[in-house]
């Protein structure tokens, strides 16, 4: 309550303006650590990701303090007309950001409405089959180069470099959940002892603007979920507007071991390992190896891991599984993150229109 009022009364005072433009809109988001996007709450809370965990205060007419769970602090400096701010005084590379768009577009992906019971049109009204928000194209945000090109070389991986040809709809997209699938349905696909550990709007900057949303679900203690002969401790189901199912990511934050399929990486392709939580190399003495595989119609797998001995690999040795094959180190623990991302051809083709608009625009920054 007295946050509510402490905002409100922020309001009144002559600080009034800066408060309807961090409430009203989706901010960008850039730091030495992060590159993404973050929504500033009226009761004083700034969320990434969903997580309600730092905090924001009102200083003056153009400046906002940020308080990390650390309890370090951050002051940022806004522009006259309240659309982009900048650190004050950083150590290194300093914060910045910028208005992304209105935050009604973004802010949460509405519960669908279902259709009466006599009505037998399909209520998606996107190209793909996807239903995406009116606005999910985005403008005047500002991107990361290797973020785009990362993204661009998956996409063509999927769809190819010809934008004319149409988009293959997929058929199934991981073990049992099938394109499009409602994501209570496939909830009751996954194996025993599955929960829910956090559900949030995706923001990463080069995805459709307020359309998607992702669940993750998590096994606990021994329990995993299995994948081409990997296990995996986290499950995230990617949805469009309707809640339905457009791609899956898998992940383990901590592997003991890691299965190729044969004859192994296909290469090195730095810096980004994980796209749904915007997760990249940022070490001299680690790297990402990547491999690329069919998964099916329109679907296919995206592997890639987050490897401590960056340059040439040693000799692989065989894997756990026939046809497998695994990175013999002889070092301790030389995995990091590994990731399973099954990239489907309508959201690679949706990436591949983004990656242009923002170079377009000139907003790939480095």
């Amino acid at each position: 309550m007295l946050a509510v009022l402490q905002t409100a009364l922020a309001a009144q005072a002559p600080t009034g303006g800066l408060v309807p433009a961090l409430t009203g809109y989706v901010w960008t988001w850039k730091s030495a650590q992060s590159d993404t996007q973050v929504i500033f709450e009226p009761d004083g809370t700034l969320i990434t990701k969903e997580k309600k965990t730092s905090q924001w205060k009102v200083m003056d007419a153009s400046t906002l303090r940020i308080t990390f769970p650390s309890q370090k602090t951050i002051d940022l400096v806004f522009s006259p007309d309240y659309s982009r701010f900048t650190q004050k005084n950083p150590v290194g590379v300093p914060t910045t950001g910028a208005k992304a768009q209105a935050r009604l577009a973004a802010a949460k992906a509405p519960s669908p409405t279902p259709p009466p019971a006599a009505a037998s049109v399909k209520t998606t009204s996107h190209p793909d089959d996807m239903a995406l928000g009116p606005n999910w194209l985005p403008h005047n945000v500002h991107a990361r180069k290797v973020l785009l090109n990362s993204l661009e070389f998956y996409s063509q991986a999927v769809v190819g470099k010809d934008p004319s040809v149409p988009a293959a709809i997929p058929g199934t997209i991981w073990g049992p959940v099938t394109w499009r699938m409602p994501l209570d349905e496939a909830l009751k696909k996954l194996p025993a002892g599955a929960r829910k550990q956090r559900e949030f709007p995706m923001l990463n900057l080069a995805f459709p603007q307020g359309s998607l949303k992702v669940m993750m679900m998590a096994m606990d203690g021994n329990l995993a979920f299995e994948d081409g002969c990997n296990r995996f401790k986290y499950i995230s189901f990617i949805c469009d507007l309707e809640n339905r199912i457009i791609g899956i990511q898998l992940m383990d934050p901590s592997p003991k071991s890691v299965d190729w399929a044969a004859p192994g990486p296909d290469g090195v392709r730095e810096p980004y390992y994980n796209f749904i939580e915007d997760h990249y190399n940022a070490s001299t003495t680690q790297c990402v190896p990547y491999q690329i595989r069919d998964a099916g119609k329109g679907v296919k797998l995206i592997k890639t891991i987050l490897f401590n001995q960056p340059g040439i690999y040693p000799p692989h040795a065989p894997g756990s599984c026939p046809g497998t094959v695994a990175l013999n180190t002889f070092v301790r623990r030389p995995y990091r993150e590994n990731v399973h991302w099954y990239l489907t051809a309508p959201l690679a083709k949706r990436l591949l229109e983004i990656v242009k608009a923002i170079r377009d625009q000139g907003l790939d920054d480095q």
